[in-house]
């Protein structure tokens, strides 16, 4: 009987490493991945419920598949299918939905419904609960763009922060870790396999360990995550600006293996529009913040998430947003507008932005930081840096700017290079030496 199976993924990068785990297992299982959902038994829809827009999307692609491969038993997973589950449930061919407090049985479920035949008829299975299964805490890793090159790594999921706008609480659960030595452990197998660069994630990556007894913090795993022998450069993702520690920072400054480069949430420059994200800093803080790393780091990628549109916000609320990312150290940014999600805080505020006026809000950001990304990159020709070949000719610098390099490079290599120009949004490159190969 065959038993092939399409993994389509949405949302963040702790969704896809969750995806890629749940990928792995039924490859473990000899079930066979398909190249396309439209020729697969059996379709795993890992979705996201961050924005309204999200939501369309995951139903969107239900829709597409099932109609594209009428065979196709899907089964949704997820942030979406956790937060509505009957919903999804209606939607053409969805056999199973299965929410995250669910979801490391999803690969159990697919092995099963290679066995069943296929019927159009009968509403889906639904499992989903406000109770999280303790299978869930095991590290998830995710292979990136680079074939066996970086890898994500997810320490800690669920979060505690509750801000007004966010619905991930409720879809993932309080904060929680897993245990560094099964962390560590995945680590020395993902390095064993040959990966280059591994990538610590999480929903509330700061707060890592503060669950377990005894408590650890996210700065003793990253220190014992250098330890791993062979590990050649390890990278952050997501981190809350008051859990950037002046101690994390003199890490990453200084340890010939750390990635420069921080990504921080910001979500505005204005304080009044903080407080009523019940965002526990302020913007004096977070250009405070940027400029130590910048002057530790004069080179560092720094990149940042931004909401526009949020409900009260003013020209003069969103002028501040702009005033501060311009005169930030800023690389790059996420911006995305305001989307009320339901039982959130916010989705009862007044006040409403106007669609029209959130996308152009987004419009000015993203003209101001292509600008900025393009100086910083500028300041980087006539540079000599080692980066890290990728599977289609070009490779990733350690400040996370991807750089073209000539052709015919193997993937998963070190390689020295002079920066000769700019390409759209990357740089120019030629090769000077290999520095590592592949064993």
């Amino acid at each position: 009987m065959s038993k092939t199976f399409f993994v389509t993924n949405f949302g963040c990068r702790t969704s896809q490493s969750e995806g890629a785990s749940i990928q792995q297992e039924l490859l473990d299982s000899d079930a066979t991945a398909s190249e396309s959902p439209y020729s697969a038994d059996v379709v795993i829809v890992n979705s996201c419920t961050v924005t309204a827009e999200a939501d369309r999307d995951v139903r969107q692609t239900i829709r597409r598949i099932a109609s594209h491969n009428p065979s196709a038993k899907i089964i949704v997973t997820g942030c979406y299918a956790q937060r509505a589950p009957q919903e999804l449930a209606k939607l053409p061919q969805v056999r199973y939905v299965v929410g995250n407090s669910h979801k490391p049985m999803v690969a159990e479920i697919a092995s099963n419904l290679f066995d069943e035949e296929f019927c159009t008829h009968g509403r889906a299975e639904v499992l989903c609960s406000s109770i999280f299964l303790e299978r869930e805490l095991k590290p998830a890793m995710h292979p990136g763009s680079g074939g066996r090159t970086r890898a994500v790594v997810k320490v800690q999921d669920g979060c505690n922060a509750n801000c007004s706008f966010c619905i991930i609480p409720s879809v993932r659960g309080r904060s929680r870790s897993i245990e560094p030595e099964a962390a560590l452990s995945e680590i020395r197998e993902l390095v064993d396999r040959g990966y280059k660069e591994i990538v610590l994630s999480g929903i509330h990556l700061g707060t890592y360990g503060r669950d377990l007894h005894p408590n650890h913090s996210f700065y003793e795993l990253v220190c014992r995550s250098l330890d791993v022998p062979g590990l050649e450069r390890l990278r952050l993702s997501s981190i809350e600006p008051l859990e950037v520690v002046p101690e994390l920072i003199d890490l990453v400054a200084t340890h010939p293996r750390m990635a420069r480069h921080f990504h921080i949430p910001l979500q505005s420059g204005s304080a009044r529009i903080l407080k009523a994200m019940y965002r526990p800093y302020s913007p004096q803080f977070y250009i405070d913040l940027l400029s130590r790393i910048r002057d530790r780091m004069p080179a560092a990628g720094l990149g940042a998430d931004v909401m526009v549109g949020f409900p009260g916000e003013t020209d003069n609320d969103f002028d501040a947003t702009y005033q501060l990312v311009l005169r930030s150290p800023l690389t790059y940014l996420h911006v995305f507008p305001f989307s009320s999600r339901p039982e959130t805080v916010a989705a009862d505020l007044p006040q409403r932005i106007p669609d029209h006026v959130a996308r152009f809000r987004g419009k000015l950001l993203r003209n101001l930081i292509a600008q900025k990304n393009e100086m910083f990159r500028r300041q980087l020709i006539g540079a000599d840096i080692e980066v890290l070949t990728l599977d289609d000719g070009a490779a990733i610098s350690s400040n996370f700017v991807r750089v073209s390099l000539p052709a015919n490079i193997p993937k998963n290599r070190w390689v020295r290079v002079f920066v000769t120009g700019l390409t759209d949004g990357g740089l120019q490159a030629s090769k000077i030496t290999t520095a590592h190969e592949t064993n």
